[in-house]
């Protein structure tokens, strides 16, 4: 199984060739029916489209209004796009340390690091498993901060009986590789909030609003403005069709995956030398990949050659995420004013780092025997409880 591929339906592939025989790639009609569906589907009022999850995490800290010097605490087990988001607005990035059981942030860490100059929270939910949201929530109740989620790896997880895109301000999903919707990039923002829809579309479409209610002047009909300064953040019809296209068969994909999770589960709870992810109650995980803890003691050190080993018999393992704190950018960037690296380090996240060996959780693993007695997921198991018995 090649890293992060993905096998697309004849209906998905039929959508993208009718959307190029339309003849207009850019953004309109099909993306605004897939924002509908989204929306829909989520249960929430808004959903706007954006060319990826990076962008959308961009456009989340514009909306809030996050300004020069203001905090942001922030997840250091997480893609860096958050935490790169808060340095685009100038801001500054409040490492708060993680639940070494689920990979997520700790609602009992980010308490101590609110301050008068918090601006937002930004909640990861790693390997699609979703963070303890209602604590943090509680937390910001009386106080002007905004609570945007990463949920980059959680679309169709719910927390509390509710999707994940229900829970905060502004919930960023992303369509990229290993995802569970694909279009190659592009990402979504949910929100209820009438005022942050309209920021990010405008944000979203380089400053520009068309509609009569917003414009200033009233030039004609054909009139628009550019009332702040955006980016060209937006999705194109083609990645809208084919991820409108994998949004109706989305509740088949999770189902596939948490398949996938559950012999994951059921094969490794017998080793002694990995420790299993966590499933918080009140949740449903959105099995956005599959992480396996290894024995620090024994098996951490040996990381490296399993990791060889496995990717050389074409098993698509993986490491997420290299802490944020220690990328070299954030280094440099350096204390206080950036990253307030000195006196922030999140020990937790280190070793969860230090542990973690991903595997993939791509549905098609099931169906796929390959003309063979086993199944791909069957055979990938055998060996990688083969190569950490090895230690």
């Amino acid at each position: 199984m090649t890293l992060y591929s993905r096998r697309f339906s004849a209906e998905s592939i039929k959508a993208l060739i009718a959307t190029v025989e339309n003849g207009s790639l850019h953004m309109g009609k099909q993306v605004a029916i897939f924002e509908k569906h989204f929306a829909d589907y989520c249960g929430v009022k808004h959903a706007v489209a954006v060319s990826s999850g990076a962008a959308g995490l961009h456009l989340a800290m514009m909306a809030a209004g996050i300004g020069h010097k203001e905090e942001v605490i922030v997840s250091p087990l997480a893609p860096v796009a958050g935490p790169n988001a808060v340095f685009h607005q100038g801001a500054v990035n409040i490492f708060a340390d993680i639940d070494a059981a689920t990979g997520n942030i700790d609602p009992l860490k980010i308490a101590p690091k609110i301050n008068a100059n918090t601006k937002a929270i930004v909640l990861h939910h790693y390997a699609g498993q979703p963070c303890d949201l209602q604590p943090v929530l509680a937390m910001v109740k009386d106080k002007d901060i905004t609570i945007i989620v990463d949920a980059t790896s959680a679309l169709g997880a719910c927390y509390q009986g509710r999707p994940v895109a229900a829970w905060g301000d502004m919930v960023i999903f992303d369509f990229g590789p290993g995802g569970h919707i694909y279009t190659g990039d592009g990402g979504m923002i949910t929100t209820d909030s009438d005022e942050l829809e309209q920021w990010l579309r405008m944000f979203r479409d380089e400053g520009f609003v068309s509609s009569p209610d917003l414009l200033t002047k009233d030039e004609g009909d054909w009139h628009f403005e550019m009332q702040d300064l955006g980016y060209a953040y937006r999705m194109t019809e083609l990645q809208a069709a084919l991820g409108l296209s994998q949004l109706k068969q989305l509740d088949q994909i999770l189902v596939g995956r948490q398949a996938v999770t559950k012999q994951y589960q059921a094969a490794f709870s017998d080793l002694a030398q990995v420790k299993l992810p966590l499933v918080l109650p009140g949740t449903i995980p959105a099995n956005g990949f599959y992480a396996l803890q290894l024995n620090i003691e024994h098996l951490a050190p040996n990381r490296r050659k399993i990791f060889t080993a496995l990717r050389s018999a074409g098993i698509a393992v993986d490491v997420r995420y290299y802490p944020v704190f220690l990328q070299p950018y954030y280094l440099w960037a350096g204390h206080p004013e950036a990253c307030t690296l000195e006196g922030s380090r999140a020990p937790k996240a280190e070793e969860f780092y230090q542990r973690v060996l991903i595997l993939p959780v791509e549905e098609q693993f099931l169906q796929d025997k390959n003309n063979l007695e086993r199944s791909i997921l069957e055979r990938s198991i055998i060996k990688v409880k083969s190569e950490i018995m090895k230690y």
